[in-house]
Formats: structure tokens, sequence, C-alpha cells
């Protein structure tokens, strides 16, 4: 059933194409036949005789002469319709093009051989805030940052004829700001390699560069810290081992000094209580200084918590401060950590918020599940500090309290890494600040990895 209507819808259109071929051949043939035969006709009944010889010779000429000229009309006519047809898909192709550039995200764009811009799809408009029509017909490297480096690029290429390349550069937006662009092009050539115009595509890539160049300038940051750290370490080793055992001299004779000087018992409480300070200094710097062992196990993480808060509490009730805990002792998540490290991480950072309000105020220590990391939140209601302090808390002997040692964050730096974990930090001067620490979710798969040292 379907072949037939096919054969039927074939035949149609062959009988409408040679419809068409013959159509005004047919028609005028047809008429001057009739024509004739009515001139004939009258002519015969007006009584005249007809040299039907000569008529029929006539006739024939006459339908041949119009069956010639009118061939000319038929092919005319149907280079015309052919010609409209074609236009029309034409037409309609453009629009679908049109359609399919405008609904790109990328740029697409075509030039001439002098540079000038004679294409550009919508995606301009998105993403440099120029209109299409007060671009097209202007050289296009005019909104490139560094328009030297993009002119001395396709100089180069398009003398040495390379037909197409890539570039990353920045476009410059019509509101002053820079957008980055992957500059995909192709080059067209003639016959005697002279340029005759490009076409090629820009994809925005703004936040894929902003983000690795963030990711190129925390590494660096890391490596100085790391660099840091190291010094720091070599420093505190030193100067750990070459004071300790003097200091222990001292302590040693001063306590035989006090029994001997009675009167002065109050002098001896001050030297005494430098000297303590002192050893817990050289504490810290040991802590810094000697690699420690990482012994790795399951920890329920806001059981480890509530105890850090537990030895705390009393410290905080002191200083008027309210520890705040928005989490559930039964939401327990797992980390794989050494308990004591954790321990020291999490007292560090609590003690330094309960330091940071002198007045009073609340602490809120919250958790959240983040991917596969767990997020702990330190917040306190202090001081605050500067952008410029930020910048400098990780490194050693840094402190922004008058009695501070300045170790306290450069250790927990120290276990973070140990425990491949981060730390970020915000703070605003008058208002506080916040510690966010990222621990890995405890895969099972690391209970194998034993003890890291």
């Amino acid at each position: 059933m379907e072949n037939g209507t096919i054969d039927k819808e074939s035949q149609g259109g062959r009988w409408n194409h040679l419809n068409k071929t013959y159509q005004v051949r047919i028609v005028l043939s047809v008429l001057a036949f009739i024509l004739i035969i009515s001139w004939d006709f009258f002519y015969y009944l007006g009584g005249y005789q007809i040299n039907w010889p000569l008529d029929l010779a006539f006739t024939v000429v006459v339908l041949a002469g119009i069956w010639v000229v009118s061939g000319y009309v038929d092919r005319l006519n149907l280079f015309v319709s052919d010609l409209n047809k074609r236009e029309k898909e034409a037409h309609e192709l453009t629009e679908r093009l049109n359609r399919i550039t405008d609904n790109l995200q990328e740029i697409v764009f075509e030039t001439d051989e002098k540079g000038h811009i004679i294409f550009l799809n919508q995606a301009w408009k998105q993403m440099t805030g120029y209109d299409i029509d007060e671009c097209l017909g202007t050289m296009y490297n005019q909104y490139f940052d560094q328009e030297e480096r993009v002119i001395q690029h396709l100089s180069s290429v398009i003398k040495e004829h390379k037909d197409s390349g890539r570039i990353e550069l920045q476009l410059l937006h019509k509101e002053g700001k820079k957008v980055w662009g992957d500059v995909h092009y192709k080059l067209y050539f003639d016959e005697e390699h002279q340029f005759t115009g490009g076409i090629g595509t820009v994809a925005d890539i703004t936040k894929q560069k902003l983000a690795k160049l963030e990711l190129e300038r925390s590494n660096q940051q890391l490596q100085m810290q790391a660099q840091k750290l190291a010094v720091a370490g070599q420093i505190a080793a030193g100067i750990a081992h070459e004071v300790r055992n003097p200091l222990t001299s001292v302590n040693g004779f001063l306590q035989l000094m006090k029994t001997q000087y009675p009167e002065r018992t109050d002098y001896f409480d001050i030297i005494f209580s430098e000297i303590k300070r002192i050893d817990f200094v050289l504490s810290e710097l040991l802590v810094l200084a000697k690699p420690q062992s990482v012994h790795f196990q399951e920890v329920q993480l806001h059981g480890l918590l509530e105890q850090v808060i537990t030895l705390l509490k009393t410290n905080a009730v002191l200083s008027n401060i309210d520890l705040k805990q928005p989490f559930k002792k039964q939401d327990a998540g797992a980390i794989l950590a050494d308990a004591n490290q954790m321990k020291q991480l999490f007292i560090n950072l609590i003690k330094n918020a309960i330091e940071a309000m002198p007045e009073g105020g609340s602490i809120y220590i919250s958790t959240e599940k983040v991917m596969n990391e767990w997020k702990i939140t330190i917040q306190d209601e202090g001081k605050g500090m500067s952008e410029e302090d930020i910048q400098k808390i990780y490194d050693p002997f840094f402190s922004t309290k008058t009695e501070g040692t300045g170790l306290g964050l450069t250790i927990c730096a120290t276990i973070l890494k140990d425990h491949h974990g981060r730390m970020d930090v915000v703070s605003e001067l008058g208002k506080g600040t916040t510690f966010h620490i990222y621990l890995p979710v405890c895969q099972k798969s690391r209970h194998q990895q034993g003890e890291r040292t």
C-alpha cells in the first residue's frame, strides 16, 4: 500500500514537472490552432475559396514558430521557478543556521581579509556586553586585552600559512571588566596563499581560569607555609635543646636560693612563673620541631568534640563564655585520626576563641557533612582580625595576643596536614572570627594504613 502511494506521488511529481516544461508551448499552440481554424471557418462561410495546401503549410509554420518561441518562455519560467526555490531553500537554511548559532553559548565570528568583523552570533552580546550591530565592520583586535600579543600571534600564523589554531585571551567587556576566552579559529587562503578571512568560536572560560589561578595561588601559599614550617622546626629544635638543659640548672639553683632568702619569696615566685612559661614555650617548640607519630584509628567526631568541650567548660564559665554545640552525639560521624592530636587541635582553637573574648560572649561549635568531608565550625564573638593578620596567623611566633607564643595555629596547621585536612578563616574586626576545619570522612579502606610516622 505504501509503495503504491509513493509511486503515485512520484508519478504526480513527474507529471507536474512535465506540465511546467511544456505549459506555455501547449497553451499557445492550442490557442493558435483554434484561431487559425476559426479564421478558416469564417473565411469559408464568407464564400471565399481556401487554398488548402497553402493554408496547411501556413498553419504548420505558425504552430512550429509558436512552439519554438514559447519553448524559450517555458525554459525561462522553469529557470525562474528553480531560482526562487533555491533562494527559498537558502533563506530557510540561513535562518536555521542563525537559530543554531544564536542558541550556542560560544561566540561564533567571521572576519574578512582585513580583519573586519562580518558576522557575530548572540553569544557575543552576552559575553562582551556590546550590541552586534555596533561591532560589525570594526576591527577584531580592538576587543582584546594585550592587543599586540594577539596581533603578533595571528600574524605569525598567517605568515606560516597555517589554516587553524587556538589561543587563550581576555575579551574587554563593555563595562570595563575582562572575560577569559578560549578561541578556536580557521583561516582561509586563496590559490596564491593570500589571506582571505577567517571564522572561529570563543568559549567563556573565565570561571575555569580564575579557579586555576586560585589553585596556583593556594599551592604557592602551601609551599611557602611548608617552607616556613620546616625552617621553624629547625630553629625550634635548636632553641629547645640549647635552652632547656641550662634552664633546668637555673631552676634548681633558684630553688636552693629561695630557701636562703625567704624574705624574697615574691621575687622568686615571679621568676619561677616566668621559667614555667619559658618551659611551656619550649614544649610547644618541641612539638613543632619533632615529627610526631600519628596513630590512625576510627574516631567518633562528636564524641571527641564533647570531651574537648567538657575539658574547657570550666575555663569558659570563668571567662563568662557560653559554649554552644548544636549537634547531638547520636548523629556521630567517624574520622580516621589520631585522637590525641585531634584533641590538641580543637583545644588550641577553642582556647584561642575564649582568649579573644575578654568581655565574655558565646562560642558556636557545629559540624556538617559536606560531600566526603566533615566540616567543623568554631565561631566566636571576639574582637576579630584584620585581613593582614589573617595572612600571618600560621606564621611561627606570630600572635595577636600579648602573652601568646604564636605557635598554637602553626601546630594546628601541622596536625591538619598530617590528617589530610585543611582550615579556612573568616574574620571581621569587631564582630569575631570563624574557623572552618575540613577533615576526610572515615573510609574503611584506610584502616589498612596502620600507623604513619
